[in-house]
């Protein structure tokens, strides 16, 4: 019987997942299957299809090939964003054919995405970089099991049943954060939720379980999208500072209702340096504290205009943060936030490879890293003076000392070079990686279109 291939990002989200799952939606079938697995609208993987942009925050990132699309029972769902989003898919009707959703999925509610903002606003300095979508309170409700799901849309008594729940997240708003329910704005919300739950009836609903298990009893492929990455576990990860959902393969079994041995080997994705949305440790951030706060209250034109020209080469690693952030276009696919930037971090993508299985690797992003004069990656941490590799339990409550390794930068463009070629300190510095992390790597983004790919070729 054949096993389920994960990609599961190793790092804190945006490392580069829905490039790769396009990628190999490019090789499948029309009976072969793409499933996200985990998650909501939070998430944003940016897709080129003929140069143009595409970003997908519900729909699996393997729109465009041939296979068939699943969401998963682990996601949660706005059905409004979910119509939106399929609606700018060229070739919308034949799209929709392909596309199946889980019953067991739960549904995020307007309430639940006001809860979402105005609680996070009222923690002031201490909020935690909520995205504002609905995520927390959705699954809150779900643990609670109060949550409305998808195959309750199909019974006479869902609009009762969803003003029961209305009702009391109204009460809620109203007594913890003084919010009045009662406004045109929110009128207008509940109306596209109700448009996004007609567009939903429309569209093919399957139990996740019985459509992968049948698929791989067949011999056909299943590839199982993460959305965010593996530091923003809900157990896992940089707790509290991450999503509410498992985004570890060990996640997937509960959220599909699978057998756990169906699990294969993890494709894990990680850029040539790491970023960050939101609050939360991050050990190896250019310009540390002070980067952090100005990604927390700066926003993008803010930033264009004060550093129109960053230099990456700068003596201030602030402003080498910058240009990194400017170099990559690191800006939230979702929430357009600046997105925190720092080198790229060995301890942390041990820990991710180790607990998700990790038996082949993409490297994304390396050609972002061409207008340095060097690299540097840290290599371990030194922690009341001794030099280790553990992660410490909390990051945020340990004073920790970076050891850094440097390598030298390659000249021009990574994406100028042919497919099966890397300049020598390029193909140096990803042997390296491969002997320290002690996984192969398989492909190297060299650019953001989808030719601009170097796969493993030594």
């Amino acid at each position: 019987m054949k096993k389920i291939t994960p990609i599961i990002g190793l790092q804190w989200g945006d490392e580069g997942k829905g490039k790769d799952v396009a990628l190999l939606a490019n090789t499948l079938k029309e009976n072969d299957v793409i499933v996200r697995f985990q998650g909501g609208n939070n998430a944003g993987h940016t897709i080129y299809k003929n140069r143009k942009c595409f970003v997908f925050h519900l729909i699996p990132s393997g729109a465009f090939g041939k296979a068939q699309l699943h969401m998963g029972g682990g996601m949660v769902i706005d059905p409004y964003s979910l119509k939106k989003e399929s609606e700018m898919i060229p070739n919308f009707q034949d799209f929709t054919k392909k596309l199946s959703v889980s019953p067991h999925s739960v549904l995020v509610l307007p309430t639940h995405c006001l809860i979402d903002t105005v609680s996070e606003k009222n923690l002031g300095t201490k909020k935690i970089g909520s995205t504002g979508r609905g995520i927390g309170p959705s699954y809150t409700d779900f643990v609670w099991r109060k949550a409305l799901r998808v195959g309750d849309i199909f019974y006479s008594d869902f609009k009762s049943k969803y003003e029961v729940l209305k009702e009391e997240h109204r009460k809620t708003l109203n007594k913890n954060f003084d919010y009045d329910l009662n406004t045109q704005e929110f009128k207008e919300k509940e109306d596209n939720f109700f448009e996004g739950i007609e567009f939903l009836k429309k569209t093919t609903v399957r139990n996740s379980s019985e459509l992968i298990e049948r698929a791989l009893s067949e011999g056909r492929e299943v590839v199982v999208e993460g959305a965010q990455g593996t530091l923003l576990d809900v157990r896992f990860g940089n707790y509290p500072f991450v999503t509410s959902s498992h985004t570890i393969a060990g996640g997937i079994p509960s959220a599909l209702g699978i057998k756990p041995e169906l699990i294969g080997g993890a494709l894990g994705i990680f850029k040539a340096y790491v970023t960050k949305v939101g609050e939360g440790p991050f050990p190896t951030e250019l310009g540390g504290k002070k980067s952090s706060v100005w990604c927390r209250d700066v926003k993008r034109d803010e930033e264009n205009e004060k550093y129109p020209n960053p230099n990456p080469n700068s003596i201030d690693q602030f402003e080498q943060g910058i240009a990194l952030r400017k170099m990559g276009s690191e800006f939230g696919a979702t929430t357009g936030r600046l997105r925190r930037t720092g080198w790229l971090d060995i301890p942390l993508l041990k820990y991710a490879i180790k607990i998700n299985g990790v038996d082949k690797l993409s490297l994304t992003k390396l050609d972002v890293l061409s207008g340095f004069n060097e690299i540097k990656v840290c290599i371990a941490y030194r922690i009341n003076g001794k030099e280790t590799e553990e992660i410490p339990f909390d990051l945020s409550r340990e004073k920790i000392e970076l050891v850094y390794k440097s390598f030298p930068i390659w000249k021009g463009r990574l994406s100028d070079y042919e497919k099966e070629v890397l300049p020598k300190e390029a193909l140096e510095y990803v042997k390296w990686l491969e002997k320290t992390l002690g996984v192969p790597i398989i492909h190297i983004g060299t650019g953001p279109l989808e030719h601009h790919l170097v796969k493993r070729f030594w």
